[in-house]
């Protein structure tokens, strides 16, 4: 499943406000890659950026399975690349927010999965 924002303009809440925030949060770590920005967390991948107003989130198939109705209702949710991947579109600051809370979520799970 992914996150995809719904919204018709453009704002400078996008994923280099959102990049800036998590480079100070603890539990992460900054990978640059061919493909943009990434953050790992516990040595594993947690975040993607791969462009400006988009961002990729390690979430696992069982929080997506568990959380599947919500994120659906929200309109902001499809299936990522990847299995256990959600895809977001950060388009303002309400995106932005969910998106960082949804990083919360992401690093709290890859800890208990490995």
């Amino acid at each position: 499943m992914a996150v995809r924002a719904h919204t018709s303009g453009r704002s400078t809440e996008g994923v280099a406000n959102v990049a800036a925030q998590l480079i100070g949060w603890p539990d992460l770590a900054l990978k640059r890659t061919r493909r943009g920005l990434g953050f790992r967390a516990s040595g594993r991948e947690i975040v993607r950026m791969p462009g400006d107003h988009t961002a990729e989130l390690l979430l696992t198939t069982d929080v997506i399975d568990r959380w599947a109705r919500v994120l659906t209702d929200c309109r902001r949710v499809t299936p990522g690349s990847t299995a256990g991947w959600v895809t977001m579109t950060i388009d303002g600051r309400a995106d932005a927010e969910l998106f960082l809370s949804l990083v919360s979520v992401a690093i709290k799970v890859n800890q208990t999965a490995r």
